[in-house]
């Protein structure tokens, strides 16, 4: 959402820095970036190495679950999270593993 874009349609500029200069100014002392599929939470592991205040969170979440097949290889997605996750673990930076489980109030997937 920092970089201003939701659902392929560009809403505003990417506001990242201004974001965390206003998290910062407003006492908040660490944030954990989410991502929402493989591409994002490799995006939040990079934004969580830019500061020893953030950590992220990797995730793939029960609306982009269809990533797995659409990835042509399901069990290769699968190694290539969890390599993420080993990644971030030994950099410190992993503080989080989300949505483990369906979400059946919402049913995209």
């Amino acid at each position: 959402m920092f970089k201003g874009i939701y659902n392929g349609k560009k809403y505003h500029v990417a506001d990242i820095v201004a974001v965390l200069s206003r998290a910062w100014s407003a006492g908040v002392d660490r944030i954990i970036v989410t991502g929402g599929f493989l591409e994002e939470s490799k995006e939040a592991l990079a934004i969580a190495e830019t500061d020893a205040r953030l950590f992220c969170m990797v995730d793939v979440h029960p609306t982009r679950c269809k990533e797995f097949d659409e990835s042509g290889d399901p069990e290769k997605h699968f190694q290539s999270l969890l390599s993420l996750t080993k990644e971030g673990v030994e950099k410190g930076k992993v503080a989080a593993i989300g949505e483990c489980g369906l979400d059946y109030d919402r049913l995209h997937c």
